[in-house]
């Protein structure tokens, strides 16, 4: 039915906020007679499963509620596809959701969900699955790995995380390929790849980055020693890390990372993935993804 609107939960995003929001997604669209639907996710990955077989149904849009994973979860199976994502933020850090200047409060993204304002933003792709934020390895996947695991996911779990990964961090040694001409290979503190100018929180590494500009923002930060680390957080927070010597700030088509380790730990969009391959390929995927926004 090309009109309906199909909502796909996380009941545990937001401390609890999502079994919540079931009942106020029913209560404000019945009265807008609205043709909708609600399901609820049961385990990581389950949002593209009942995304999948909501495309089936052929809705005008289908919107994650939830975090940064939820979306990303969801916004898998509509790459490519005319239906369109809308997105209900009710996560911990609600990265895409802030760059896209989605409201936080839930009647104003309700409204948003109904004026049905649609724009397309690129995606990343790393391997074969797609990122729509960011994706990043070294300290960044350790501070992630470390998050998921605080049961205080707020800002200040957030930064409890990082002070962790700051002291037990080691760099480790990549080889990279940049546009299949430019070659770097160091032991590397920080890297990533971006799509948006949002990680989450406020904190942004790459403020510059646009979600519909055909490129992706790529920083790469060589070892530091423990005062070095302080100056890179300064930076970070000053949304001015081009100006540290030890960044390098690129924007890039594609991006190979080879590594010798075994199981190498990334985030992406926010979630802990181990990447059991030593080659790992990253690009943009311009205009993929048709997404809900305000006007």
């Amino acid at each position: 039915m090309k009109n309906k609107i199909i909502f796909i939960i996380n009941p545990i995003a937001g401390k609890g906020k999502g079994r919540l929001i079931e009942t106020e997604i029913r209560n404000y669209f019945r009265l807008k007679s609205v043709h909708f639907e609600t399901f609820l996710t049961e385990k990581r990955g389950h949002a593209t499963v009942l995304t999948n077989q909501a495309i089936a149904q052929n809705p005008k849009i289908i919107v994650a509620c939830g975090g940064d994973g939820t979306i990303n979860e969801v916004a898998q199976a509509l790459v490519g596809s005319t239906i369109a994502l809308g997105i209900i933020p009710i996560g911990s850090g609600n990265g895409l959701a802030a760059n896209l200047h989605i409201p936080k409060t839930i009647e104003k993204a309700f409204e948003t969900i109904l004026n049905a304002n649609m724009n397309k933003i690129d995606a990343g792709k790393i391997n074969e699955k797609y990122f729509f934020s960011n994706i990043g390895f070294g300290i960044d996947a350790d501070v992630i790995n470390h998050y998921a695991h605080t049961k205080t996911r707020n800002l200040l779990g957030y930064i409890a995380a990082s002070t962790k990964a700051i002291f037990k961090y080691r760099p480790k040694k990549f080889s990279i390929e940049l546009d299949h001409q430019h070659f770097l290979e160091d032991n590397y503190y920080f890297l990533f790849c971006s799509n948006s100018n949002e990680a989450g929180y406020g904190i942004s590494f790459s403020p510059k980055a646009k979600l519909n500009d055909g490129k992706l923002d790529f920083l790469a930060v060589k070892k530091l020693n423990f005062i070095k680390q302080i100056q890179f957080s300064a930076y970070v927070l000053g949304k001015r890390i081009e100006k540290m010597n030890e960044a390098k700030v690129l924007q890039v088509d594609s991006i190979k990372f080879r590594t010798q380790q075994s199981g190498t730990i990334a985030q992406i969009d926010g979630e802990t993935v181990i990447f059991n391959e030593n080659s790992i390929h990253v690009c943009i995927v311009p205009n993929a993804l048709n997404v809900i926004v305000p006007n």
